[in-house]
């Protein structure tokens, strides 16, 4: 009965921060006009499964190191309190990061067990947190400036053309990253077997078509206008910073990457059409939602042992 309701939640779960942070993937294509809501969907949903199956198990390390004892009880907590949390954020319409929620979460189970946990290894996630935002901003300034100096004027339907298909790769690619670290983080908690593997394939499809709607909305068009080489330059950042975390173990937040590289592209115009709400918004919801992460987990399980 508890192996079925971890199931349960972490099926709902799943479907969550895949429809949730679809926005953080394929938001850019979307809000540029590259291609359609349904198009969005699509591209995403395929990324994260790609990720999942082919890095997933990357993660295994970052879960054991946060959270070395799972007893089926705990695993559960973990689980019902991550899902809570991203349903409020769901509601705000505001991308949230499962990767330090439920890492702060492991972090409170943990510490209210009384576990041996790896302070190397916290230590290095906290760095990842702090300075990939710092990075994927910076990327995305300088990728701005590339493309800038390298379009060609002169045939510049072929150069539009370009840049819409390398802006779908680069969004497949950035919902890759997020199966391989986010989902993957999330599935390195949970008892595996090839029908919780099946499961969290049928979550993302769910979550993907069915709860990325608003999600889409804020981030393709509340932040900035996004255009064919913002489009691009967000996209990569992001997944080139998450990627390197993934090769390290460490659970980085896409949507962190990606707001903050969006925020870079925008630097790059000389009209800087750039929305400060809405990133106070996301970035206040993050820093908030660690801090309650942690000592949610850290009371309900102190009350289960």
């Amino acid at each position: 009965m508890l192996l079925l309701l971890i199931f349960t939640v972490a099926f709902i779960l799943v479907a969550f921060v895949s429809g949730n942070n679809l926005a953080a993937c394929t938001g850019s294509v979307v809000g540029s006009r590259i291609v359609s809501r349904k198009g969005g969907m699509a591209i995403a949903a395929l990324g994260y499964i790609s990720g999942f199956i082919a890095q997933g198990h990357m993660l295994k390390a970052g879960i054991e190191a946060l959270m070395p004892y799972k007893p089926e009880l705990l695993v559960l907590d973990a689980l019902v309190i991550a899902t809570v949390i991203f349903i409020i954020a769901h509601k705000m319409r505001v991308p949230q990061s499962l990767s330090m929620s439920f890492a702060s979460i492991a972090l409170g189970i943990s510490v209210a067990e009384g576990a041996r946990i790896s302070a190397i290894y916290v230590a290095k996630m906290l760095l990842f947190w702090v300075f990939a935002p710092v990075a994927a901003f910076a990327i995305a300034i300088l990728l701005m400036k590339f493309l800038k100096k390298t379009i060609n004027k002169r045939h510049i339907w072929d150069t539009v053309r370009n840049l819409k298909i390398v802006s779908i790769v680069s969004a497949f690619f950035t919902a890759f990253t997020l199966g391989a670290n986010t989902i993957g983080f999330l599935y390195a908690s949970i008892p595996e077997s090839i029908y919780s593997l099946l499961l969290v394939v049928a979550a993302i499809v769910v979550g993907s078509i069915v709860l990325s709607s608003a999600e889409l909305k804020r981030i393709g068009n509340e932040i900035i206008p996004i255009r064919y080489m913002s489009s691009v330059s967000t996209q990569i950042s992001s997944l080139l910073v998450v990627e390197v975390a993934t090769i390290f173990s460490v659970p980085l937040s896409n949507t962190q990457a990606f707001t903050a590289s969006i925020y870079g592209a925008g630097m790059s115009y000389a009209h800087r059409l750039l929305l400060k709400k809405p990133a106070i918004v996301i970035v206040g919801t993050w820093i908030g939602i660690a801090v309650l992460s942690f000592v949610l987990s850290f009371v309900s399980a102190l009350l289960l042992l």
